[in-house]
């Protein structure tokens, strides 16, 4: 699976328009044709913000959280960990396996989170995790 894009596992190609609305739709555009084991963290990073392919991406992301709860993309430590817990309830109730080893990663680095991200980020993300 993780040879293949998220547009040759979704069978759903995105027609290439002349000119594209913005940059980010520009870059989704271009990371949905790169293979999944080549994505790199903020191309995962955005591509789950924007909620494209993330049935195919979380469990890498959530891989690179267990290594790393504050795994850095390109903008702050722990961008990840922000973009994977503002999935919205729906996708986690579908989900929930994965939601589960979410809810654990979140738990067992409950402290370093706090420390290292603050209070509130922790609170947003602990509210996102006991919501489910």
């Amino acid at each position: 699976m993780e040879t293949k894009s998220i547009e040759q596992l979704e069978k759903n190609i995105w027609n290439n328009p002349s000119e594209f609305p913005t940059d980010m739709v520009e870059k989704c555009y271009h990371f949905r044709k790169i293979s999944i084991a080549e994505l790199t963290n903020e191309q995962i990073r955005l591509l789950i913000s924007q909620q494209i392919g993330v049935e195919y991406l979380i469990r890498i992301a959530l891989e690179k959280l267990k290594r790393n709860i504050l795994t850095e993309c390109d903008f702050y430590e722990g961008d990840l960990l922000v973009a994977v817990s503002s999935l919205p309830t729906e996708f986690w109730n579908e989900n929930q396996t994965e939601f589960l080893t979410f809810k654990n990663i979140v738990e067992q680095n409950s402290e370093l989170i706090k420390n290292e991200l603050g209070e509130k980020k922790f609170d947003r993300i602990n509210e996102k995790v006991k919501a489910n």
